[in-house]
């Protein structure tokens, strides 16, 4: 949400779509600019850019775009894996933050599983050290279902997170 000059909150109008090339300048600038990701994982983020971009059944890259500013506001890698959806990356414009850029992501990411019939359940992982990350996939209905200590691919303790989609019991 942004307040407006009369103080009321007006909400950010963005479209969630797919990845495009000229997005790269943009995506680039969140990433260096993003707490926790920075010039150490850029590399990363274009590996996967890359690998979905040449095989569209390995994964798919969205952006989240202002409407009135057609700024790429937001970022989000995912990977199809068997039976589930994993959530590799998901990335907000540090000047709009806490405005819902996130959590449509997130909406655009269960739309996208919800498609395919083999998918069950959206998967994410955060290091332990990113409580924010923690509170922000319980707010979107994730519910914890792991914690590995010292995980070996990233260096640090993980926790897990699952939203089931179909097939799957959901807690009440």
């Amino acid at each position: 949400m942004v307040r407006n000059p009369s103080g009321a909150r007006r909400v950010l109008e963005i479209v969630v779509r797919e990845y495009e090339q000229r997005d790269w300048p943009q995506v680039e600038e969140m990433i260096l600019h993003a707490e926790n990701f920075g010039p150490k994982f850029l590399e990363y983020e274009k590996r996967t850019i890359e690998i979905c971009r040449r095989f569209p059944v390995q994964g798919k890259v969205l952006v989240a775009e202002s409407k009135s500013s057609r700024q790429v506001v937001g970022y989000a890698a995912i990977e199809f894996r068997w039976r589930s959806l994993a959530i590799l990356s998901v990335i907000t414009h540090h000047n709009y933050l806490r405005q819902g850029v996130g959590r449509r992501m997130i909406e655009r990411i269960k739309e996208e599983g919800e498609k395919h019939p083999e998918i069950n359940v959206l998967r994410a992982d955060a290091g332990d050290f990113m409580t924010y990350a923690h509170e922000f996939y319980v707010s979107c209905g994730f519910q914890i279902c792991g914690f590995v200590m010292h995980d070996m691919s990233w260096f640090n303790h993980q926790a897990h997170f699952a939203f089931p989609l179909k097939g799957v019991e959901k807690e009440a």
